[in-house]
């Protein structure tokens, strides 16, 4: 009855009449039900009559019968589509977009940045695989990108269009975070994976300037990205290159840029062939994804020689030093220049330099603070612990077939000394976002019905705010390269801690008028935990309550390092200063059920949780 309706043919009057309004919609094979195509619809504006629809004239008459009209549809990528009626006659279907969910926002580009905030904090909270949450925002704090600077730089195309911009520079940022995680799900992966993600991330490529990036004739490349892919993502500052280094480098990288492609040449920097609307109208228009393009006309097609006669330091000790680890690359032409790009992470990923400062930040991240890179002698006989430990990450990496997996390293830190011992525990300041998610993880268990007694408000900016309150940590945002500081003192002050005191006590606060909103909608439940995890007969005995809490925030530490803590938790237990009204009932005479049971319970687990030992990790 309804001709062309499964879209496979192309658009024509004889079936479907397209309104003015709806002009510069077309069919699309991206997206599909089942047939393999659809039609993708583009308004100028809302409305409701003829003149803003999509229709045609069914041949033959509509008798007195039931008639069943089966569509799919996804919802808008603006959000602005509130409804959508498809009609036989009559008045006809409206449908109302369900709501989204984070993750379908983010894979159909409709999400903004405080979607994705939320949604990697929730991944945070949420996952089984706890590695692979440190490591994907290890690799986001590594490899740095920032979401504003790609926004500001598509409002060139959408004219200023916020929505649109704010849009896209999500989905670049959430496509780079997919594509970690992918990797790193290859007991495998290397770090050359990972470098070759990072290189070819439009993110990437916009943040440090390649983008505009002109080698060609008598154009200077900048300098950007190949001055931070040494300083800050492969060999660290100043260890194994110089300016000159930098230089010659940049031109390597002239050419990479980003384009809007047709989906099927997502991952293809060569294609060139785009998928219009409209031909001939403007960018804002086209439909596709925005993607690395290679543009061999902005490319430095002259040989270049990098690291000349350059040889490893003798500190790095066998197999290393004295290695010559200068890179030759031939002139090249037309699309075989895009092979510098690559021959340039191949070269560093693997370098002694490389080795050293990824297995220094990995220590970093999971022993303590104090390691350092671009001073060990290897060859020294009485090198410190930390330096012996590098040296075997070092091992690790070069030893591997293929060289360079990042589980092999891992290997090495989790079975060392340094991190088994007792000088590896606590001895680190959680980053806000650590703090954040650990505060929720830790009070968080399952009902019966599948729901918790914590959990995050990952639906609107809520989680967004106490980040930066709590130091100014804007996931996806930074403007620096160099990426938040893993070490602690860099989070701590007066004022960012009174920060995180705010944000645990508004997490603890009892449901009702008055609770304080800096966890957003966040919320826990120490009196329904207790009562899942521990027997009745304890409810009501401080000291219990008191250990249960206690050995769940702080495992590991021992009695006598939280005495202290445990006499300061009875005390409060039995505290009835805060009740409504102030009493001297001792804790084991209150109801479990009453409010000030509840409100004594959870001002003592906010004390823990806001004190300096719960600070650390």
């Amino acid at each position: 009855m309804i001709r062309n309706g499964d879209f496979l043919s192309p658009l024509t009057t004889n079936d479907w009449v397209i309104s003015p309004n709806h002009a510069g919609s077309a069919i699309s094979t991206d997206q599909s039900h089942s047939d393999g195509a659809s039609l993708h619809v583009v308004a100028r504006s809302g409305g409701t009559t003829q003149g803003s629809s999509i229709w045609q004239s069914i041949q033959g008459p509509l008798t007195n019968s039931r008639y069943t009209l089966s569509y799919w549809f996804l919802p808008s990528t603006n959000n602005q589509l509130s409804s959508l009626t498809v009609r036989l006659s009559g008045s006809g279907v409206t449908s109302t977009p369900y709501p989204l969910s984070l993750r379908t926002k983010l894979d159909y580009g409709a999400a903004f940045i405080d979607d994705l905030r939320g949604w990697h904090v929730q991944r945070g909270v949420q996952s089984k695989r706890q590695l692979l949450e440190v490591l994907d925002q290890f690799l986001e704090n590594h490899f740095v990108t920032q979401y504003s600077k790609s926004s500001d730089y598509f409002s060139t195309y959408y004219n200023n269009d916020g929505n649109k911009t704010a849009q896209l520079a999500t989905q670049l940022e959430f496509k780079e975070n997919q594509r970690w995680r992918q990797a790193l799900m290859n007991p495998q992966c290397t770090f050359y994976d990972l470098l070759r993600i990072s290189a070819e991330s439009p993110a990437m490529i916009i943040y440090l300037d390649t983008v505009n990036s002109k080698g060609n004739g008598s154009n200077i490349a900048n300098e950007n990205y190949a001055r931070e892919l040494q300083e800050l993502f492969t060999f660290g500052v100043d260890n194994g290159y110089d300016q000159n280094d930098i230089t010659v480098m940049s031109r390597a990288w002239s050419g990479w840029s980003v384009n809007i492609m047709n989906p099927t040449n997502e991952f293809n920097p060569l294609a060139t062939d785009l998928k219009t609307l409209n031909p001939g109208v403007a960018v804002s228009n086209l439909v596709g994804v925005w993607s690395f393009q290679y543009k061999q006309g902005n490319h430095n097609t002259a040989s270049k020689t990098i690291f000349p006669n350059k040889t490893v330091p003798a500190r790095f000790g066998p197999p290393y030093a004295g290695r010559n680890y200068q890179l030759t690359l031939p002139a090249r032409s037309g699309t075989n220049g895009i092979a510098d790009g690559y021959d340039v992470i191949a070269h560093l990923a693997n370098q002694p330099f490389t080795q050293e400062y990824l297995s220094v930040k990995l220590c970093r991240l999971f022993v303590h603070d104090d390691f350092v890179h671009g001073v060990y002698d290897y060859t020294d006989p009485n090198l410190a612990p930390e330096g012996q430990l590098i040296k075997q990450c070092m091992a690790a990496w070069e030893n591997g077939n293929p060289k360079g997996q990042i589980r092999e390293v891992l290997r090495v830190i989790f079975n060392s000394d340094l991190f088994r011992s007792h000088g590896g525990s606590m001895q680190k300041v959680k980053t806000p976002l650590e703090y954040a998610i650990s505060a929720v993880r830790a009070l968080r268990a399952a009902y019966t019905n599948g729901t918790f007694t914590a959990t995050l408000d990952s639906a609107s900016a809520s989680i967004g705010t106490p980040l930066n309150r709590m130091g100014t940590m804007l996931l996806f945002d930074r403007a620096e390269p160099n990426g938040y500081p893993e070490a602690g003192p860099a989070w701590i002050s007066a004022g960012t801690l009174a920060e995180r005191l705010r944000f645990m006590q508004s997490l603890l606060y009892a449901p009702g008028t008055g609770r304080p909103t800096d966890a957003g909608a966040s919320t826990a439940n120490p009196v329904a935990l207790l009562k899942l995890k521990l027997s009745s007969a304890s409810w009501n005995n401080a000291g219990a309550v008191a250990d249960y809490f206690l050995d769940l925030l702080f495992p590991g530490e021992g009695k006598a390092n939280l005495d202290v803590y445990r006499t300061a938790a009875i005390t409060f237990l039995n505290d009835g200063s805060a009740d409504t009204p102030v009493n001297s009932t001792p804790f084991s005479g209150l109801a479990n059920t009453s409010a000030n049971y509840d409100t004594r319970v959870r001002g003592m687990v906010s004390a823990l949780m806001t004190s300096p030992r719960f600070q650390e990790q």
